[in-house]
């Protein structure tokens, strides 16, 4: 899907690229983004060519992720939520979803995000506190959420709780943000990735009929592994990858053209060259990794889960090292603002500690290799 892959590249360069540094100055939702998004089909990437959308795969996810988090991490990680909560809908939507949720989506009308971190779980975020009560044929959801990307400017929050009984498992929810007793809170305070407008949701009585629930009863968890997993684990693997790529490329060029005065360059000192030798490897392999592990999660290939999960560790940690020996490359010059190294490095810094963490996802990999159970 090459064309899927330039329109991403001509957005990122004509509207995300400009707006990079002041979305992150200012902490703003980059609404410019998703309205470019939304003209050009973007915002239905992962819906469904027969709901109108681009019928894109993992694959086409990976390396939008990563061409928009070359230039901004917040857009990339808005985009990639709002990807996640469409791929949610799209798995188990019936006739009615579809036409209120998934053809709004492609048609750009609609925004959509996950809301499943709570305060007591951690980077467990599959083991909700919250518990759906059963008031006749409807269901009632009370509590916070907590760390909500795209926040109030999402259309539709896909929210996880315990189902009313405890046999049941857990359910996944479609809440319209205009729902009465939906409300939200804070502000995002992050060090990095200051545009992402991740804010708490606080849900009073809020009441939801037997039709926004996505599937049937205790189909959550089969929904969080099956699905959110694959996307939210590669997509943001992209999105690490974008922002290491984006960050060795500023060194290079700053390397290149950063001049002494007998003429030579920063490029001519043999310290550089490992540093740019370092950070090309480090990107490259990082890259490479993800999009095979996408590769294989489509194709069910059986050790798909494990790519998946290593994708995750290796981006993450590939960016902390690449941001960090592009600011050792530009000096002076990267820890301040006048390039956007600083920037990258304090995104960057957000991957490893994401749900699911580093230090969870190397449990359960090497449990995976072990023959471990992981439960």
């Amino acid at each position: 899907m090459a064309s899927v892959l330039e329109l991403a590249k001509q957005i990122t360069g004509e509207v995300i690229a400009p707006l990079a540094a002041e979305i992150d100055r200012t902490k703003r939702f980059p609404k410019e983004a998703f309205k470019a998004f939304g003209k050009a089909g973007l915002l239905g990437l992962l819906v469904p060519q027969e709901a109108g959308g681009l019928g894109g795969t993992l694959e086409d996810l990976v390396a939008v992720t990563e061409t928009i988090a070359e230039s901004c991490g917040s857009t990339a990680m808005c985009y990639l939520m709002h990807s996640c909560a469409t791929m949610v809908v799209a798995a188990k939507a019936n006739e009615d979803q579809k036409e209120r949720y998934l053809r709004p989506i492609a048609e750009g009308m609609k925004i959509g995000t996950l809301a499943f971190s709570e305060t007591g779980t951690g980077a467990h975020f599959y083991t909700p506190e919250i518990r759906a009560a059963l008031d006749e044929d409807t269901f009632v959801l009370n509590g916070r959420k907590s760390f909500v990307t795209n926040g109030d400017h999402a259309d539709f929050l896909l929210v996880l709780t315990n189902a009313p009984t405890a046999d049941k498992g857990l359910n996944m929810f479609i809440v319209d943000r205009d729902t009465p007793g939906v409300r939200f809170e804070g502000e995002w305070n992050g060090i990095g990735l200051r545009g992402n407008n991740s804010i708490s949701l606080v849900m009073e009585n809020v009441r939801v009929p037997h039709a926004q629930l996505v599937g049937a009863e205790g189909d959550g968890m089969g929904l969080i592994f099956e699905v959110v997993a694959p996307f939210f684990i590669l997509g943001v693997s992209g999105v690490n990858v974008g922002l290491a790529r984006g960050a060795y490329l500023t060194a290079l060029q700053h390397a290149k053209t950063r001049k002494y005065a007998d003429g030579r360059s920063l490029a001519d000192i043999q310290a550089i060259q490992f540093y740019l030798s370092d950070m090309f490897g480090a990107v490259e392999a990082a890259s490479l990794f993800a999009r095979n592990a996408s590769k294989a999660a489509i194709e069910g290939q059986e050790d798909a889960v494990l790519r998946v999960m290593q994708a995750k560790v290796l981006a993450s940690e590939s960016a902390i090292k690449v941001t960090n020996l592009a600011m050792q490359v530009c000096g002076g010059q990267g820890y301040t603002q006048q390039l956007p190294v600083e920037r990258y490095l304090r995104d960057a810094r957000a991957g490893t500690v994401m749900a699911p963490t580093t230090e969870v996802l190397k449990e359960w990999v090497g449990k995976s290799v072990a023959g471990i159970p992981l439960f």
